[in-house]
């Protein structure tokens, strides 16, 4: 067990699997028929139903063991960061890599069971991709990362101007 910081892992991989089926939920609500028929004339969003076989905007379109290689070694690193450097008290941390690791894990499962993600969410309003809950998590996540990582790199550079 890793240690101190085991409580941390533990919320971690508990919270990661659980927003992972709720995800899953989502999508299987989301993709009924009555569901799409329903929102077909909402002017804001409504829910389809596509299989992508590519990444974001369908980039590497028919490579989707490539592309599920990526997301297992994207997966293990996270797993493996966590386990070794995660601390309970970092919460917004947890929460990110939570949402990182279960976005990266829903379309990875959906990749290697069927060989395409299903994207559900269609934003009427703008000309964009169709996307799906898996991918909002990841994006998400990936500002909020890059945002903690500046945030703890200027106060790391502030503290040492103090010194």
């Amino acid at each position: 067990m890793p240690g101190k910081n085991n409580k941390a892992f533990i919320l971690y991989i508990l919270m990661s699997l659980v927003l992972w089926q709720l995800g899953v939920s989502i999508r299987d609500i989301c993709i009924k028929s009555n569901i799409q028929i329903a929102t077909s004339n909402n002017p804001v969003l409504s829910f389809v139903y596509l299989e992508n076989t590519g990444g974001a905007f369908s980039i590497f379109k028919d490579h989707s063991n490539l592309l599920a290689l990526f997301g297992i070694a994207a997966l293990i690193c996270i797993v493996i960061y966590a386990y070794k450097k995660l601390k309970f008290e970092d919460k917004l941390k947890i929460l990110t890599l939570v949402s990182l690791s279960a976005g990266i894990l829903g379309n990875l499962v959906e990749r290697i069971e069927k060989g395409y993600v299903i994207d559900f969410i269609k934003l009427n309003f703008v000309n964009f991709a169709v996307f799906n809950f898996f991918d909002i998590l990841i994006t998400t996540s990936i500002f909020l990362l890059a945002g903690l990582i500046i945030y703890e790199d200027i106060k790391k550079r502030t503290s040492k101007c103090k010194d």
